[in-house]
């Protein structure tokens, strides 16, 4: 058995005497709650399926339902041993092996062991629909209460972050008497995180800490509090001082958030994967290459982002990798490409389509007023070659699903980082995640088949050398360009407003331990686990 971990500099401050029973940290009796905004929504649903993609409320996933490792998307290669404390691959890449950490509880008291990461991993392999990552889970084989097998369908070394690092484990003894999974909203939540849920209405909802959790003395967050707030009102929030954690687009954060207090009032935008216009390519009009190529030719980025997105952000690299950083992963040829505007090229990209044919709707999420903006200014560009567009906003949730099901012809969407390029390119355009219009998709909601674009993501995963790796990824990335699957506009932000009058210890440029934004899992979760209550 091959075995590949990296133990980082981070577990020592995470998971410092968690073999022992004494607590590491005073007690947190006395400190005060904090108010957190993750997306924008004027009412919740009781859901806390992790394995939801619609409707499911943050926090669910990392908070509640923890994952086996802690990939730092922001150092690439950056591992930290979390539910396991090892793993093994066998020679082939087909089979993994955990080590589970010992003394780790469920909030009812039952004990979490090997049978709770098999049932979990067999859960998703006989329901699609909660497969999110689509892996192709073979079978599991329990070893000992400590350590469990999973086998796949084919090589997975790439998968390791879908399979450690972005599946929740839930406990069996609960979950297996459940008749529907799927639609399983799981109003009562039973997790290994650091909180439990304590409080739920369609407006609020709260977790108070976890008193047996396995990090003892942590976290020093006792309460955690999600008001609902639809876009505007998170404006005011920030602005009166009613939220300590926010993730959200602030227009001008100067005037609005940091209001002259920048020792208190900080921010922290790193980039956190790619936004997408993305072309529906079940529409046979998108589907054309040309189509997409003077789509791409006419928007300009450069306004979008100094105008929509306030300057906090870049235009992508054309390859879609994240730069700085992904220089490896760039093919040669295409190393200095960047996007230009040429009215003119795409006009005549588009002189054999029918212009009756050239009309689409862009779909936006009302809330994210960045990118209704963005969407205005797309509609504009794109007149100006000969495609009508009208922009629709609307509902968060309604969005989602609407994307999720191919019904759209065009819209705005990010996809995230991993710990390599791969990750996102694998998300944006494996064939396999590319469902039929009306069925909901887990990625690549444009729906691209290639089998190029295929062979190149299932030869990264076969392998754990690195030069191939990088060799495949350059392969995706002239795809990116010449093909033109998605139309890459600029890189997204992690949006996160954080205030220090109460707790300290947030990621930073100087200390990017984890993706800073209180919408991304299980990293919100870790941010939390490292706050300290502020001095007085």
């Amino acid at each position: 058995m091959k075995r590949i971990l990296v133990v980082t500099a981070a577990l020592a401050v995470a998971v410092a005497g968690c073999s022992s029973s004494g607590s590491t940290s005073k007690n947190t009796a006395g400190s005060p709650p904090l108010v957190i905004h993750a997306v924008d929504a004027g009412t919740f649903q009781e859901d806390f399926n992790p394995y939801h993609l619609e409707n499911v409320n943050f926090g669910t996933s990392g908070m509640i339902y923890e994952t086996l490792e802690f990939f730092n998307k922001l150092k690439p290669g950056e591992v930290t041993p979390w539910l396991a404390l090892e793993h093994a691959w066998s020679d082939d890449g087909k089979t993994i092996t955990f080590t589970l950490r010992p003394g780790v509880k469920w909030t009812d008291g039952q004990p979490f062991t090997a049978d709770d990461v098999a049932f979990s991993f067999d859960l998703l392999g006989k329901n699609a629909q909660l497969n999110r990552s689509a892996l192709e889970i073979a079978g599991t084989k329990v070893l000992a209460p400590d350590k469990v097998r999973i086998t796949f369908k084919s090589t997975s070394y790439a998968k390791l972050y879908n399979i450690a690092g972005n599946t929740p484990i839930v406990p069996r003894h609960i979950w297996e008497k459940q008749q529907d999974p799927v639609t399983f909203t799981n109003p009562k939540p039973v997790g290994t995180g650091p909180y439990k849920l304590s409080k739920f209405s369609s407006q609020l909802y709260e977790m108070e800490k976890n008193p047996g959790y396995w990090q003892p003395g942590k976290p020093e967050v006792p309460t955690v509090k999600f008001p609902a707030y639809t876009a505007n009102a998170v404006q005011t929030a920030l602005q009166q001082g009613e939220l300590d954690w926010a993730g959200a687009f602030v227009p001008d954060i100067d005037k609005i958030y940091v209001q002259g207090k920048p020792e208190i009032n900080k921010f922290f935008f790193p980039p956190e994967g790619v936004v997408n216009l993305l072309p529906n390519q079940a529409n046979p009009i998108l589907a054309k290459p040309e189509v997409r190529q003077a789509i791409s030719l006419a928007v300009d980025r450069d306004k979008i982002v100094r105008v929509a997105e306030r300057g906090y952000t870049k235009p992508a690299h054309p390859t879609s990798v994240p730069i700085p950083g992904g220089e490896a992963y760039l093919p040669a040829e295409y190393k200095d490409a960047a996007f230009k505007v040429d009215l003119e090229k795409a006009k005549e990209l588009l002189k054999g389509v029918d212009p009756a044919k050239l009309s689409f709707t862009l779909l936006v999420p009302s809330p994210f007023t960045d990118w209704v903006n963005a969407a205005q200014l797309i509609r504009e560009d794109l007149a100006k070659v000969g495609i009508k567009v009208d922009t629709r906003g609307v509902a968060f949730a309604d969005w989602v699903s609407k994307v999720g099901k191919g019904d759209y012809d065009l819209s705005i969407r990010a996809t995230p980082s991993g710990p390599t390029p791969y990750f996102q390119m694998r998300s944006m355009l494996y064939g396999d995640l590319a469902q039929p219009v009306g069925k909901p998709g887990t990625g690549n909601y444009e729906r691209w088949k290639d089998a190029e674009t295929d062979k190149l993501i299932d030869e990264y995963a076969a392998t754990e050398d690195q030069a191939a790796q990088q060799k495949a990824v350059q392969g995706l990335g002239k795809i990116m360009v010449e093909k033109l699957p998605t139309v890459p506009l600029f890189y997204s932000p992690a949006w996160s407003q954080y205030r220090t009058n109460k707790y300290v210890g947030w990621p930073s440029a100087e200390d990017p331990y984890a993706m800073p934004s209180p919408y991304t899992s299980p990293d919100a979760a870790v941010v939390l686990l490292h706050l300290k209550p502020a001095a007085k």
